[in-house]
């Protein structure tokens, strides 16, 4: 935490001459131990404090109204990474990228992720937007979902079982942490299994989030859902980390 109270300005300058970072968390497929993809984390290396993390960083963009400013940066900055591993030949299928209700709303996700698409020159699909919690459910905010599908952006929706599941079509659904944490109940696991087997069914990707331990990710593996993220297999790491974990075999 730094010692002197850091400012909403601060953070806007910061997004403005790209003096934040982006981190990123593997996704792993299990069963043959790649990469599935990686979802962004923002980081800001200040000059004087360090480096500032997720906690300090929301309030200041909730302080600040920074909501569409600070997407826009990060949907930004991950494309044009991601198509710079296009450019290595790094074999990542996706990056996953966390965006604010607020900005969906005032009408500017669609306009940043278009801009960051032209810009980067990466697909479409190799960008996923990881919708905020109830977003799917949301009229208004669905209708923007439905166009970024429309531009070929692939939409993540959090769920717990199969009664979660959105009603607009999703590419991946992720089952949040505090639900892996409760895989080891019967009741819990047996949710887990129906929303596994019914996003199957529909072709649509799982990935555990908050995967701590090898028996959650053993239970996860029988229930169903093969692909995991969590500090069992790391922490957030830079995009020449990700670059070497790719072209590891396995």
């Amino acid at each position: 935490m730094p010692a002197v109270r850091l400012t909403p300005a601060e953070l806007r300058r910061a997004l403005a001459a790209d003096g934040t970072s982006l981190q990123y968390q593997a996704q792993v497929h299990v069963p043959s131990r790649s990469l599935a993809g990686v979802e962004a984390f923002v980081r800001w290396p200040h000059p004087a404090f360090g480096m500032i993390g997720p906690s300090e960083i929301v309030v200041l963009v909730e302080e600040g109204g920074l909501h569409a400013e600070f997407d826009a940066w990060v949907v930004g900055a991950a494309c044009a990474q991601a198509q710079r591993w296009r450019a290595e030949g790094v074999p990542l299928p996706l990056v996953s990228v966390n965006v604010w209700a607020q900005t969906m709303r005032q009408g500017q996700l669609g306009p940043a992720v278009t801009s960051a698409l032209q810009a980067s020159g990466v697909p479409p699909a190799m960008l996923e937007i990881e919708t905020p919690p109830g977003a799917a459910a949301d009229a208004e905010l669905a209708t923007v979902l439905e166009l970024l599908r429309r531009l070929g952006v692939r939409i993540a929706s959090e769920a717990r079982a199969p009664e979660d599941l959105p009603s607009i079509p999703v590419d991946t659904v992720k089952i949040p942490a505090r639900a892996v944490a409760e895989i080891e109940d019967g009741d819990r696991r047996a949710s887990i299994e129906r929303l596994a087997a019914t996003c199957r069914d529909r072709g649509v990707r799982v990935v555990a989030e908050g995967v701590e331990t090898a028996a959650q990710r053993d239970a996860l593996l029988a229930a169903g859902c093969e692909i995991v993220q969590g500090y069992l297999y790391g922490p957030e790491v830079s995009a020449a980390e990700v670059s070497a974990l790719a072209r590891q075999p396995s």
